[in-house]
């Protein structure tokens, strides 16, 4: 048999190159799959803290005026002035309305006028029983005469009180012309325009409502589970509350509870508490609902992470926890309530631990990672974030 040392040359260099190609592919693999080892990613961490916690408990309260006045016509008669516009602050005494009040003060008048007469007669029965009181002594006038005179003083009398009345009465009427504010407050708008006539028939007519605004009342219902704690504190000092407004923003005051109530509602097994606050800025009025955070005590040892740390899994709660060999560990922890920016952690860290604040969707335990705190971080963002300057040649 002859052998074609040509073509065996020819298969012997493709099989060389084959394998050399092979070579070159897996080296290149295992280049590339080295290239693709991630390299360590950068987290933001940040200390668990020790700190004296305030606790507090949150219920839903609502504002109420501590005084709420309607102002009313109590006579008839035209409304003649409006002395403040609608929605304004007022202050006590300042003037509202006016009625008309020449047909009081014509009446006012009037009676005084018949005061002044019936006085004149009473003076006259007076001098009568002087006059004949020696005769009668002196068996001159019989006694049944005399005491005709005495009746008549008494008769006079009585009518000079019921003017004296009458008097009181038409300046009682004449006062009520004038409205005054009788208190600080805030007026609504008017519900009667000047010309209108009021108070007719002898009812009376609403014409305004001013109410206080400060200090305010906030009331809300606390849960019956909560009120063996609630009073148990105030028994050591009185409670005190802060409010925080619709639009997230804390009021500027704190308040104080000024009532409990004495019973419990069966109906909604709750109690009502009532809390006085300061509104001297007047940024909240009656009728508005505010969240309202009583506090109970302050709780000393209390450890807390920023809020950011905490994440949620399956209704579970976790952080991820840097070690000293910068290895990310995964631990479940017990989260309380917020405080501030900060939230309590009832159990699962320990204080001076370092737990991550960003990127926890990013995060696998057990990577090794890059730390940095918070403060680095944001000054290497605004670093970066600067502009750098420019020459004058720079195009």
């Amino acid at each position: 048999m002859k052998i074609n040392s040509k073509n065996s040359s020819k298969r012997s260099v493709l099989a060389i190159t084959v394998i050399a190609l092979l070579l070159v592919i897996i080296a290149s693999c295992g280049k590339s799959d080295k290239d693709k080892t991630a390299p360590e990613m950068t987290v933001t961490i940040a200390e668990v803290k020790s700190e004296t916690v305030p606790l507090y408990l949150d219920y839903v309260g609502t504002l109420q005026s501590i005084e709420s006045v309607d102002i009313n016509a109590r006579v008839e008669g035209f409304l003649v002035e409006r002395a403040f516009k609608d929605g304004a602050d007022v202050a006590q005494g300042d003037l509202l309305f006016v009625i008309d009040p020449r047909p009081f003060e014509a009446a006012l008048i009037a009676a005084q006028a018949q005061l002044a007469e019936d006085l004149a007669a009473l003076a006259y029965a007076r001098e009568q029983v002087s006059r004949y009181k020696p005769l009668v002594e002196k068996d001159y006038i019989t006694r049944d005469a005399y005491d005709e005179y005495l009746t008549q003083v008494a008769e006079a009398q009585a009518v000079v009180e019921a003017d004296r009345a009458n008097v009181v009465q038409a300046e009682l009427d004449l006062s009520y012309c004038t409205m005054f504010a009788p208190f600080d407050g805030r007026i609504g708008r008017r519900l009667v325009d000047v010309g209108n006539l009021v108070g007719a028939g002898g009812e009376a007519t609403l014409l305004a409502t001013i109410v206080q605004l400060d200090p305010i009342y906030v009331y809300f219902n606390v849960a019956e589970r909560d009120i063996p704690q609630i009073l148990k504190q105030q028994n050591i000092k009185p409670l005190t509350f802060s409010m925080v407004l619709p639009d997230e923003s804390k009021h500027p005051q704190d308040g104080t509870i000024d009532f409990v109530n004495n019973q419990v509602d069966v109906t909604t097994g709750t109690i009502t508490l009532r809390g006085i606050v300061s509104n001297t800025s007047k940024t909240v009025i009656p009728g508005q609902y505010v969240k309202v955070q009583l506090l109970l005590e302050e709780q000393p040892d209390t450890l807390v992470v920023p809020q950011q740390a905490i994440g949620e899994q399956q209704g579970d709660t976790y952080v991820y926890v840097v070690g000293s060999d910068n290895k990310v560990e995964f631990r479940n922890v017990t989260a309380g309530s917020n405080y501030g920016e900060m939230r309590v952690v009832e159990k699962g860290v320990s204080a001076g631990e370092k737990v991550v604040i960003n990127g926890l969707q990013k995060i696998k335990p057990g990577v090794t990672v890059k730390t940095e705190t918070q403060a680095e971080a944001e000054a290497k963002k605004k670093a970066t974030a600067s502009p750098k300057p420019t020459g004058k040649n720079d195009k």
